[in-house]
């Protein structure tokens, strides 16, 4: 079959993985700046994620040029390698007592500002549609409306956030709304792959998710979409927890 769009698919899927990892690795370092480390130190911490983050692409690159990815026969198939060990690192990472006093350094609006490029996965997703090579449910013509939370992201975060606004309640109602878009595509694109358990039975079956470089769709950017709604959360959790605590000693005192 003769590909016109799926060419614009590739090169986008690589370079909005490698544009979203300068900017995550950007905000680290400023993170650690705002935390007080010294340049040399913040430098040092930035470079470890660094490494971590092209490591991971790096490992799914060689699963899927070797072909492991495509397979999606057993239980559970082996594609969802890609999809249970960064869902396994974020949570532990969320949760853990050091990313606290990170998380609280970041400005809320920058967990809402970099959900946008979520606008661009979904055209890269219609492209391939296009094609022949996506099935319809797992683009906007189809059940896949996250690029709403795309389109959204930097109205909420200037709405929420802007000229010093705080907020938190509206930007909780749009993250979780982000969360159930999210949901809803992720499972669409599992039920509509080659898996025992298919639900979505037109063709074509989901198979391109798991070529290089598509799968940093699944391996990256959808991490990257659920960790940001993740550590909202929990950043909001934590002020809320510090505030409580605060009011408390006072009260205490009397």
């Amino acid at each position: 079959m003769e590909t016109t769009y799926l060419p614009f698919a590739q090169a986008g899927f690589i370079s909005l993985t490698v544009i979203c990892v300068v900017f995550l690795l950007l905000g680290t370092y400023i993170t650690y700046n705002r935390m007080g480390y010294p340049a040399n130190v913040a430098t040092r911490k930035t470079a470890i994620a660094g490494a971590i983050l092209i490591g991971w692409l790096l490992i799914v690159s060689v699963l899927s040029l070797a072909g492991i990815t495509r397979d999606f026969s057993g239980m559970p198939p082996k594609f969802f390698i890609v999809i249970l060990i960064p869902l396994i690192a974020i949570l532990i990472l969320t949760f853990h007592p050091r990313f606290r006093e990170f998380i609280k350094h970041v400005p809320y609006s920058w967990l809402l500002y970099i959900q946008t490029f979520r606008v661009l996965v979904e055209l890269f997703l219609w492209w391939q549609f296009l094609d022949g090579l996506t099935p319809v449910q797992m683009t906007f013509e189809g059940r896949n409306l996250d690029i709403l939370t795309g389109i959204t992201a930097p109205v909420f975060a200037w709405i929420c956030y802007g000229q010093g606004r705080k907020l938190h309640k509206l930007a909780l109602a749009w993250n979780i709304a982000g969360l159930i878009l999210l949901l809803n595509i992720v499972i669409t694109a599992i039920l509509s792959a080659p898996v025992p358990f298919r639900v979505f039975m037109n063709e074509p079956a989901n198979t391109l998710i798991a070529e290089f470089p598509i799968v940093f769709l699944p391996a990256f950017l959808v991490p990257l979409a659920y960790s940001m709604h993740f550590f909202f959360f929990r950043k909001l959790y934590l002020q809320q927890l510090s505030s409580s605590q605060n009011k408390a000693i006072p009260a205490a005192s009397l």
